[in-house]
């Protein structure tokens, strides 16, 4: 009996699976299957972070067959909400792109009939490329600017003003559909035209001109310079000397008065200059001052000069005469 019983249920399984098989049905991640007014649905979970676009990869459906399955469905869909996936059979390659061409060109014409007829004249049909209602569209910024969030597309910036992806594209000169964070996008038709219409140039500024009086000016003239012609200052006069020298004896000038000066009597130098005096004896030099003239009689006939007792000690301190040589300028 549990062979019969064990066998029973394996044929059970390999027909369930061949049945699962036959229909095409994708159960990954799915809770279960529905079938209404002939059409098969999945019944599947949302699993944490998924998002609209990953559930339509997931199983090889549309966006817009995403929506007519779901009526009034977020494109914001939440971890852990249950949702119906209409069933497709899986298509090639080549009939994906077929799909995804047929729907760029409805975007396209839809675009161009905006663009010929005014809005209220154009029926509204629930496709792909047709902008959201305004119940669910928020209000348009003041200057027409939408700044993108971090993880934005263009499809969510289209669908949260209510316009056209192709306007979005045509209004910003976008190349492709990749946005970055922090990028500004006109979102209508007064953003574009504002920024396609040239700024205002500004009105050339005023200049101010004041009329000047001749008696004013008269006042406010300002008196020129008188430059002085300079003197020409002549150079000084070099004078000339020749150095004289002269040998003799030397002795002290005989006075009562003492003076610490060192002074001296001479025939011929002028009174006033400066003397040198050396002693031939022991090579000692004295400068003294010449404040007249040594007299003119026969005991001084061999005397050459007379000196201040201060400078005579200073040159002679142990003899009364000495044998010096005298030199002066003339």
């Amino acid at each position: 009996m549990k062979y019969i019983f064990c066998l029973a249920l394996l044929a059970g399984l390999m027909t369930g699976l061949t049945s699962a098989r036959a229909k095409g049905l994708n159960a990954v991640d799915s809770v279960g299957v529905e079938k209404v007014g002939g059409k098969i649905f999945i019944i599947h979970k949302v699993n944490q972070g998924q998002t609209m676009f990953a559930v339509v990869r997931q199983y090889g459906t549309t966006i817009h067959a995403l929506r007519e399955a779901n009526p009034g469905m977020s494109d914001q869909i939440q971890s852990g909400q249950t949702i119906r996936v209409p069933y497709t059979p899986k298509v090639t390659k080549k009939e994906a792109k077929k799909e995804d061409k047929k729907e760029e060109k409805k975007e396209l014409v839809k675009a161009e009939v905006k663009e010929t007829k005014p809005v209220a004249d154009t029926p509204s049909v629930a496709t792909s490329t047709s902008a959201p209602s305004a119940s669910s569209t928020a209000a348009l910024p003041a200057n027409g600017i939408h700044k993108v969030e971090p993880g934005q597309t263009l499809y969510r910036v289209a669908v949260k003003y209510g316009v056209l992806m192709a306007d979005l594209r045509k209004w910003n000169n976008l190349t492709d559909d990749n946005l970055k964070d922090g990028q500004e996008l006109i979102v209508s038709e007064k953003g574009a035209e504002k920024a396609a219409a040239p700024a205002a140039t500004p009105p050339p500024a005023k200049v101010a001109t004041t009329v000047v009086k001749d008696s004013v000016k008269a006042k406010t003239v300002v008196p020129e310079k008188v430059v002085k012609p300079v003197e020409e200052v002549a150079p000084p006069k070099v004078v000339k000397s020749k150095k004289k020298s002269e040998s003799g004896l030397a002795e002290v000038i005989e006075t009562d008065e003492s003076t610490s000066k060192f002074l001296g009597l001479h025939r011929t130098a002028p009174i006033g200059s400066l003397v040198e005096v050396l002693n031939e004896y022991n090579q000692e030099k004295i400068i003294v001052r010449i404040i007249g003239r040594i007299p003119d009689t026969s005991v001084n006939d061999d005397i050459v000069i007379k000196l201040s007792s201060r400078a005579f000690e200073k040159v002679s301190p142990n003899s009364k005469r000495f044998r010096a040589v005298v030199s002066y300028l003339e």
